[in-house]
């Protein structure tokens, strides 16, 4: 298995080693100018897919006793000219990349699998461009490397999600011998359109610094998402190994949206925007998780919800009929019961007949538990629209006891108590 960093530094070390390796040769020569080319191939990958780079470089001489390198890999998916002069003597000198042009449609598919097999699959579009420039002080490089994606796009046809209209505008310094590489200024990225078989997202916006600690410092990153906003707060995402601790205020985010995301949330139909705040976190070892937060309705749109039909939610904890006498008086007993007028309205609500007018929608996560030991809670008061109906307000308590694990692979599998009030 090739590891990330392998992968992300065999060419750059390739090239530079083919640099250190003129400057050698050429100093065992008494230092006299070189002409000519040499040529040959790179394998990138000891496993399939083999994954091969023809390599050419030349060499002429420069006036003041330095000497010129011109490096070119092409193949299938890349293009790179670099160039290089430098003078032997003192090992200084200045490089530049003149032309380079890579086809993500092809590297992601040779190298994907060997980084992640969960991205085996993946088909991307658009072209990626890269220049630059430097200096050489004794032997060792230094500058900046510009890269931009244009008319980017990801897609699993297995998963079913793409990502559309994607570009990134990135410039990174490059030191120490181009082993160290950081922000020269903060990237961008953005994409249009998110979608997936269960939701969409549009407008994504990302403002970020690869910093020395080999992390991203998020500076901005927000996306609309069910006709509303999610905005990550200013964080460090560490790359090696990769994780995410990150703080996520919505606004106006549409209910609707999110019930769909949620089918054991015991709602069949809802409307109106939320807002609130949650943390997230993930990483390789514990996956995907939930932190603390809360949602709340926002009270400057009606907020409409329905149950989802069950039987007896509501009716199993009231009377159907209110007995005035006792029951060995047989029928004289049923002819002087009397039916319970909420009965009818609550068997109406829990089948999801009656819709309901929301008044308070209170979520708190708190994963390490409270006091009583539950992870999350959920206050609902409601009102019903029926006309002329005897229940003029209901409100349900859910309280989950156990991992929210469950909640983020969008369902309720963990035990919980729901109380009607």
């Amino acid at each position: 298995m090739v590891s990330e960093k392998d992968v992300r530094w065999r060419i750059v070390s390739f090239l530079f080693g083919l640099f250190a390796a003129v400057i050698r040769v050429s100093a065992v020569e008494s230092a006299s100018s070189l002409s000519g080319a040499v040529s040959g191939e790179v394998k990138l990958f000891a496993t399939p897919p083999d994954f091969t780079l023809p390599w050419k470089m030349t060499f002429a001489p420069v006036a003041g006793g330095g000497q010129e390198v011109i490096a070119a890999l092409e193949g299938t998916g890349l293009q790179l000219r670099a160039a290089v002069q430098i003078n032997f003597l003192t090992g200084d000198g200045s490089w530049r990349i003149e032309d380079a042009q890579v086809d993500p449609a092809t590297w992601l598919a040779a190298v994907a699998p060997k980084l992640a097999p969960a991205l085996a699959g993946v088909v991307a579009q658009g072209a990626v461009l890269v220049s630059g420039g430097g200096t050489i002080r004794q032997g060792q490089p230094a500058g900046r490397i510009k890269v931009e994606w244009r008319g980017g796009s990801l897609t699993h046809p297995a998963q079913g999600w793409t990502l559309e209209g994607i570009a990134f505008n990135g410039e990174f310094a490059l030191d120490e011998g181009g082993a160290r590489v950081v922000s020269a200024n903060a990237f961008q990225l953005t994409i249009g359109t998110i979608t997936t078989t269960r939701f969409g997202a549009r407008n994504m916006y990302f403002l970020g610094r690869l910093n020395e600690r080999r992390a991203i410092a998020v500076e901005t990153a927000r996306v609309e998402i069910a006709g509303g906003d999610a905005m990550v707060d200013p964080c460090e995402l560490p790359l090696q190994p990769p994780s995410v601790s990150a703080n996520v205020k919505i606004t106006r985010v549409g209910l609707q949206d999110i019930v769909v995301l949620v089918p054991a949330a015991g709602l069949a139909k809802a409307s109106g925007r939320i807002d609130g705040e949650v943390r997230m976190t993930w990483n390789k070892a514990a996956g995907f998780r939930l932190g603390i937060g809360h949602l709340e309705f926002r009270n400057d749109e009606p907020a409409v919800v329905r149950l989802t039909p069950s039987v007896g939610l509501l009716t199993s904890r009231v009377p159907q009929h209110f007995d005035f006498a006792p029951a060995w008086l047989g029928p004289v007993a049923r002819w002087l019961r009397a039916e319970n007028p909420a009965y009818s309205d609550m068997q109406d609500i829990e089948l999801g007949k009656t819709d309901l007018r929301v008044t308070t929608l209170m979520v708190r996560l708190t994963p390490e538990g409270d006091k009583q030991g539950h992870t999350a809670t959920v206050q609902l008061v409601a009102a019903p629209f029926k006309t002329g109906g005897v229940v003029k307000k209901v409100a349900f308590d859910v309280n989950v006891s156990g991992p929210l694990a469950a909640v983020t692979k969008l369902g309720l599998e963990q035990g919980f108590s729901f109380g009607v009030r």
